[in-house]
């Protein structure tokens, strides 16, 4: 069952060291919202909980916390739940060694957390052996923000949405749909936090045709998502809303399936037809997603949308698709990996690290 008090914190507050100056807390009617401050700046977290037969629920979290510095720095990592093989905890090992770098905040998954069939239950040993005993490094003890894949769809999806695991794990926040917002502050200019970012998750396991088709011949866990229709309306009404309604400088959206890719799966013509359009529209810089096993950046002309594939996590798959110039592939790399993300007031510094470590592509983002 999914509580109210989901692990919306990072590490060290939850264990109950913090080195903020300011912490309180307040519980209203509504979705899960969550409030940090990043040198006296706020991130703000609303998100539907799920009950245990997938429903929607009303309650929300609120929390504030104040960090005296003014960067934001995340990993992102897509693909990898596989008790430590195909590389798996080697990528760990370098996302360990760059989060420290970096000193990050938190970790987004991109989904496709448990391979081959999600989680059974909420004791399943699989939680602990392809999450908890393979991202040890303690620059990797912060709040994982996770959204789901069709992989985790074919287990009990329920599972990986319940707060039962956080008392396995308490970095684990996995949710349908959810928002955040950060203020990112001028480090030279004290209590000037006139920047913001927004990261805006999605659940785009909805938009796949191929999944709902009678002759699939794979099972998915459907709980929460039908009727369909509605259900797919539902979330593309309160995305278009909330970006809409946000005035944030930077807007991010993360998810689990790739609107354009040269990877094995390649485009999703469901998003390319439904969800960029709102994504263009809106003023949205950036989607970043994984289900492709690689590391990719695609800018074409035409669109003022950023996509970015880190789908690296474990195993991968070699080759690619052909793609021509006109299809704006910046960036490919068929292999495992990561991307670190950097926010500041003016700018946005994606990095792709491969499965060693290395930096192998750089693309700043200014406005």
């Amino acid at each position: 069952m999914v509580s109210e008090r989901a692990p919306l914190l990072p590490q060290f507050q939850q264990d109950g060291y913090s080195t903020s100056k300011c912490w309180r807390t307040s519980t209203k009617k509504g979705g899960f919202l969550l409030v940090i401050c990043a040198c006296f700046g706020l991130l703000a977290l609303w998100s539907g909980a799920s009950s245990p037969d997938g429903s929607s629920t009303s309650s929300q979290t609120k929390a504030t916390l104040t960090i005296n510095d003014a960067k934001l720095n995340f990993l992102v990592i897509g693909d990898w739940g596989r008790e430590g093989s195909y590389n798996q905890s080697l990528v760990a090992s370098q996302m360990g060694k760059v989060g420290k770098q970096l000193d990050i905040q938190f970790v987004v998954s991109t989904g496709d957390n448990f391979y081959d069939t999600g989680l059974d239950n909420v004791s399943d040993p699989a939680f602990t052996s392809s999450f908890t005993d393979i991202y040890t490094d303690p620059s990797l003890q912060t709040t994982w923000y996770a959204v789901l894949g069709n992989h985790d769809y074919m287990g009990n999806v329920l599972a990986q949405l319940s707060d039962d695991l956080v008392s396995r794990d308490p970095r684990w926040f996995c949710r349908r749909a959810f928002q955040l917002n950060f203020a990112i502050c001028n480090a030279t200019l004290a209590g000037s936090c006139n920047a913001t970012l927004a990261l805006f998750f999605l659940d785009t396991n909805p938009f796949i045709d191929e999944y709902w088709l009678p002759t699939n011949i794979s099972k998915f866990d459907w709980r929460g998502l039908l009727p369909r229709t509605e259900q797919l309306q539902s979330q593309l009404d309160e995305l278009t809303e909330a970006v809409k309604s946000s005035s944030a400088t930077w807007k991010i959206v993360v998810a689990h399936h790739t609107i354009r890719s040269v990877g094995v799966h390649g485009d999703s013509i469901e998003l390319v037809q439904k969800l960029l359009p709102i994504l263009e529209e809106h003023g949205v810089d950036v989607y970043i997603n994984g289900h492709d096993h690689i590391l990719q950046h695609i800018k074409r002309p035409e669109c003022a949308v950023h996509l970015f594939t880190s789908g690296g996590g474990s195993k991968s798959y070699a080759g690619l698709k052909a793609y021509t110039e006109e299809q704006g592939v910046q960036f490919v790399q068929d292999g495992q990996g990561f991307l670190a993300v950097s926010a500041r007031p003016d700018s946005i510094l994606f990095t792709f690290h491969d499965v060693f470590g290395d930096p192998v592509y750089n693309f700043l983002l200014q406005k």
